[in-house]
């Protein structure tokens, strides 16, 4: 059932439609299986989709429930815990790392210790991966092989001295968890992050034959087709990357992350700390905080995660300044998340704050037999409604502003008002029956789809 927000605003519910289509356009050109979508305001789905195949062959549709290996997502949780264990005073975050974990003794040359801060933030100077092809050959090490063949890779740089990502840090996190709270990475982060966020369908050690879990594919070959990729455990770095869970499992996640309230498993000064900029890249349009990723969209500051693992990509992102979360799965490589998020914010966001501020001007209805998506063999364009006004958008060019039609004194024709045009005209072509065959553009012509 739509929210009510989308129920009560036209212009907002435009918004998801276009974003709902060129969703499905983007994945038609790019081959890709399978992905589920979600928009979260003030803790509630607004709007959620599951979109193409969670299996092939099976012909299995993803849905909001599909499982989909999070990967890298999997460090916001280990980042919770540690900062949980900081609230409980079990540790500080500039303890250095030998304070719980003995065996690790890596040290740059003359510079300070490494510390658990330096873990979070990415900023340790310890190596990317694992010793062994781990992404290649789909096996990740056990943690007693981690550690041993870890202390004879000695950090390539001083604590602070530049953001360089590291699962291997974050794998040392699990550790330290561990070794603090006397219970593995997996149970701990269950009891008390999982649980208390009622994830009942999210799983921080998967199961391969799990019913629920989609199919991970690679990139498309030199023949457009995609093969099945191995399941495999992280096991010596799962604290770095093992989760699996759903779109509405991560929709709670995204709840409990867009609060500033008490609640059962962070403290608010705690979950502020993890979203606001600990190191901030030359650029100033991106850093990292405690677990999570930041970057400018706009005007907007968004923090979350991306992830990647063989056969799938993922993101969670989070806009607290406006509450608001875009939360991204698919199940195939080379399927650029970034991109269906980025677009999910420029498209849907601005009406969410104009539902919340104002109510939009009124639109003529009569306009609405001209709504739907036109095809020719130049593209799809999609005529909306939005703001008041009749809009042309080109689902080939979503980057451009929309093509404004202005009414005039002809039945069914508008002036068009765009950036370089020259005021020329659309035309809406009618059936015997009233309804809209096609749509002159200029002097070409566009077919509604049916």
């Amino acid at each position: 059932m739509p929210h009510a927000l989308v129920n009560e605003n036209l212009d907002l519910a435009t918004a998801i439609d276009l974003y709902d289509s060129w969703i499905r356009y983007t994945m038609q050109r790019k081959h890709q299986p399978g992905l589920a979508v979600g928009i979260v305001h003030e803790g509630d789905l607004l709007w959620g989709q599951g979109f193409g195949y969670a299996d092939i062959d099976a012909k299995r549709q993803v849905t909001l429930d599909t499982r989909f290996r999070i990967a890298s997502i999997s460090k916001t949780f280990t980042a919770v815990g540690i900062l949980q264990l900081r609230d409980a005073g079990a540790l500080s975050l500039d303890d250095p790392v030998s304070k719980y974990l003995d065996w690790f003794d890596l040290q740059f040359e003359g510079a300070p210790a490494i510390t658990i801060r330096n873990l979070l933030t990415h900023s340790s100077g310890l190596p990317r991966d694992s010793h062994n092809p781990m992404w290649t050959e789909c096996d990740a090490p056990a943690w007693d092989e981690f550690a041993r063949e870890l202390r004879a890779r000695p950090p390539t740089r001083p604590p602070y001295d530049k953001f360089a990502y590291s699962n291997v840090g974050y794998s040392l996190l699990g550790g330290i968890i561990e070794q603090v709270s006397g219970e593995t990475w997996a149970s701990y982060l269950q009891r008390n992050v999982v649980d208390p966020l009622g994830m009942s369908e999210t799983h921080p050690v998967p199961r391969g034959d799990d019913p629920e879990l989609a199919t991970g594919y690679s990139q498309l070959d030199d023949q457009y087709e995609r093969r099945p990729m191995p399941f495999f455990l992280m096991n010596g770095f799962e604290a770095s990357a093992n989760f699996a869970s759903s779109l509405n499992d991560l929709v709670k996640y995204a709840a409990f992350h867009l609060t500033d309230e008490e609640n059962a498993v962070l403290s608010p000064h705690s979950l502020r700390d993890m979203h606001r900029i600990h190191w901030l890249e030359p650029s100033w349009s991106e850093g990292y905080g405690l677990g999570s990723m930041q970057y400018k969209l706009d005007d907007w500051s968004i923090s979350g995660h991306a992830g990647g693992y063989p056969g799938y990509l993922t993101g969670f992102t989070l806009c607290r300044e406006q509450s608001t979360a875009v939360i991204v799965l698919t199940n195939a490589l080379g399927s650029a998340p970034p991109e269906y998020i980025n677009q999910g914010y420029k498209l849907v966001l601005p009406e969410i704050i104009r539902a919340t501020e104002a109510a939009p001007p009124e639109a003529n209805p009569a306009w609405q037999i001209y709504l739907g998506d036109y095809q020719h063999d130049w593209g799809y364009e999609k005529v909306i409604l939005r703001a008041g006004e009749l809009q042309i958008v080109s689902l080939d060019a979503m980057a451009y502003p929309p093509v404004i039609l202005k009414p005039t004194d002809a039945e069914h024709v508008f002036t068009i008002e765009e950036q370089g045009g020259s005021n020329e005209t659309v035309r809406f072509e009618l059936d015997a029956s009233g309804a809209v065959l096609r749509m002159w553009l200029r002097n070409e012509y566009a077919f509604i789809a049916t």
